[in-house]
C-alpha cells in the first residue's frame, strides 16, 4: 500500500502539468454576461453647443469631438461618431437629416443622414487663429460661422463648401445672427457689425461697452439682443443699427441668448439665467433666475423649443419654460 501511495504522489506533478497544458491549448474562455459599453457622458465631458428641431430632435456638441443626438426631446441620447478629437464649440441643424458642427482648429463637420456619418469640410484658414465659436444654419441651405482671427465665413450648400467673407484680424468674433437680409456679428472689445444685404457687406456700428460680446440673436420683429461678459445685455429695436444697455441684473459672464417666440433667455456662468422681453415688460428690464435653486454650473448654449429650454455647458439640461 505504501509503495502504491508513493507511485501516485510521485506522478501528481506530471498530471497537474498535463492538465494545465491541455487547458491552455484546448479550453477557451467564454464571455459571461453582457459587454460593458462606454458611457455616453464620461467624467470631464462638457458640451458647448446645442441645436433643436421642431419634431423634438436635439443635437449636442462638445469636448473631444463628441456629438450626442436625441430623437425624443432629450429623454434618450445616443453618441454619433465624428472623426478627430478637437473640441466642438457649436452645432446647428437645418432638419432631422442635415446638421453642421464647428470647433477648434477650424474644424467643420457636416451630416446629411441624421448623423450616421459626419464628414469634414474644407474651410478657409486665418493667419491669426482658427477656433470657430458659433455657427448658424438658415432654411435656404446656407450657413454662417465666426471665430478667432476675425473669421467670418459662409456656406451656400449645407456646409459642404465654405468661403471667407471677412478679413483676418487679431480679434475674435464670438456670435452671429442672420435673419432674412439682416445680419449681426459681435465679438471682443464690444465690437458689433451689421449687414442689411444678407451678409454681402458688413458695417461697424457704435457699441457702448468694451467687454467682449459672446452671442447675438434676432426675433421675428427685427429686435436684437446681444449678451457678453460681466453681465452685459444690449438691446436693439432697429435691426442692430443702434443699441442700448439693459438694466444690470448680474455681474456674471453671459455666454448665449435665445428667443423662444415669446421672450428672451440668456445663460452664463455660476448658473445665472436672465429672462427679458416678456409680454408687457420693458425690453431693457430683465429678471434673474436659475434652472435650479442650487445650480452653479456654467452654460454656453441655450435654445427654446416646444415649451422647454435646453442648455449645454458643464452639463446638458432641460427646463419647462413655464417654471422660470
Amino acid at each position: 500500500m505504501e509503495r502504491i501511495k508513493r507511485i501516485i504522489l510521485s506522478g501528481m506533478p506530471i498530471v497537474i502539468i498535463g492538465a494545465l497544458l491541455y487547458a491552455g491549448l484546448f479550453v477557451k474562455p467564454k464571455p459571461v454576461g453582457s459587454t460593458v459599453e462606454q458611457p455616453l457622458i464620461e467624467r470631464g465631458d462638457v458640451f458647448y453647443g446645442i441645436a433643436t428641431l421642431p419634431d423634438g430632435g436635439l443635437w449636442a456638441a462638445g469636448s473631444n469631438a463628441k456629438i450626442l443626438y436625441s430623437a425624443d426631446a432629450g429623454t434618450n441620447w445616443r453618441r454619433q461618431v465624428v472623426p478627430g478629437h478637437e473640441a466642438l464649440q457649436d452645432i446647428a441643424a437645418w432638419d432631422s437629416r442635415r446638421a453642421v458642427a464647428v470647433g477648434n482648429e477650424g474644424v467643420v463637420f457636416t451630416t446629411d443622414d441624421g448623423g450616421h456619418n459626419w464628414t469634414a469640410a474644407q474651410t478657409p484658414k486665418s493667419a491669426f487663429g482658427n477656433k470657430l465659436m458659433r455657427v448658424q444654419a438658415s432654411q435656404d441651405g446656407s450657413a454662417w460661422a465666426v471665430g478667432s482671427g476675425g473669421v467670418l465665413m459662409r456656406s451656400r450648400d449645407y456646409g459642404k463648401r465654405w468661403e471667407s467673407v471677412g478679413q483676418g484680424e487679431d480679434a475674435a468674433w464670438n456670435g452671429i445672427a442672420i435673419q432674412g437680409r439682416h445680419g449681426c456679428i459681435v465679438g471682443e472689445f464690444g465690437r458689433i457689425r451689421i449687414s442689411t444685404d444678407a451678409g454681402d457687406s458688413w458695417t461697424s456700428v457704435a457699441s457702448s461697452v468694451k467687454h467682449s460680446l459672446m452671442s447675438v440673436r434676432f426675433n421675428e420683429a427685427g429686435q436684437a439682443v446681444a449678451v457678453g461678459l460681466h453681465g452685459t445685455v444690449l438691446v436693439s429695436d432697429d435691426g442692430g443699427a443702434t443699441w442700448k444697455p439693459a438694466q444690470a441684473t448680474t455681474d456674471e459672464d453671459l455666454f448665449d441668448v435665445a428667443w423662444d417666440g415669446k421672450r428672451w433667455i440668456a445663460v452664463g456662468d455660476k448658473g445665472v439665467v436672465l429672462i427679458g422681453g416678456e409680454a408687457g415688460s420693458d425690453p431693457v428690464k430683465w429678471r434673474q433666475t436659475r434652472l435650479a435653486p442650487e445650480d452653479r454650473g456654467w452654460y454656453t448654449g441655450v435654445r427654446g423649443q416646444n415649451g422647454k429650454y435646453y442648455v449645454a455647458g458643464s452639463r446638458l439640461g432641460a427646463k419647462d419654460a413655464g417654471a422660470l
